[in-house]
């Protein structure tokens, strides 16, 4: 658009102005700033790779109730949510190999909360009871716990409380191995873990009989003539 300015001392002024409609401003900007690609998918939360750890029960109960979720809980939001997170390890780890007794898994505490100024907390909890005649032994329990939390920009990057979840799991497993192994350690059985090759059963081997020899194959035959020692030189 052009504007005529009035004449001064004979000379016209003119001034030119370039309008852009805001779709023409919004393609700029994108042009300037490209979109973030999509975060990359998470893998499903598995433990069936670790070793398992089977118990002298006759039967193994995973409770399917947990603690109720404390002001701010955003657990419902990721996946699995942390109760399932916890109860799923347990399915994993755990079975019952035994021929009387019971074990029973609960989970005392699994929340992911969004904090004041935006930082996540995520504390997870669990119990094992074992009762009956497993092991032969009286009853048992043992607890297990893990927590961590994020703050600042670690809490605001894509999929931070997925993230923070799964930190959380790995710590709550490695403690949860750690006290059953001391505390329950009498009900443990030992078990090679799923698809590991078993060692073969050392055979004896017979030795082949006086007076034959082990040819090419591993095939017994007759010992070759000796031949007469050389005569001694005049």
């Amino acid at each position: 658009m052009t504007l005529r300015a009035p004449r001064f001392g004979g000379l016209t002024v003119r001034r030119s102005f370039l309008l852009l409609s805001p779709a023409l401003a919004g393609a700029a900007t994108s042009c300037a700033r490209p979109p973030e690609p999509p975060a990359p998918p998470l893998a499903p939360l598995s433990w069936t790779h670790l070793t398992p750890l089977p118990l002298d029960v006759a039967a193994l109960e995973v409770v399917p109730t947990a603690p109720p979720p404390p002001p701010g809980d955003i657990g419902a939001l990721v996946s699995p949510p942390p109760a399932d997170a916890v109860r799923s390890m347990a399915r994993d780890r755990l079975s019952a190999l035994g021929g009387s007794g019971q074990a029973v898994f609960l989970v005392t505490a699994a929340s992911l909360v969004r904090e004041r100024g935006g930082a996540l907390r995520c504390v997870l909890g669990c119990r094992l009871e074992i009762s009956g005649k497993g092991a032969e032994e009286g009853p048992g329990f043992m607890e297990a716990t893990a927590q961590r939390g994020v703050a600042g920009a670690e809490a605001t990057r894509p999929r931070a409380a997925d993230l923070l979840l799964r930190q959380a799991m790995e710590d709550l497993n490695v403690e949860f191995e750690f006290q059953l192994r001391r505390n329950l350690r009498r009900w443990l059985v030992s078990a090679a873990p799923p698809g590991a090759a078993v060692p073969r059963p050392v055979s004896r081997e017979e030795l082949p009989p006086s007076g034959t020899t082990t040819g090419p194959g591993g095939v017994a035959g007759p010992l070759p003539p000796r031949e007469p020692p050389p005569e001694p030189e005049e």
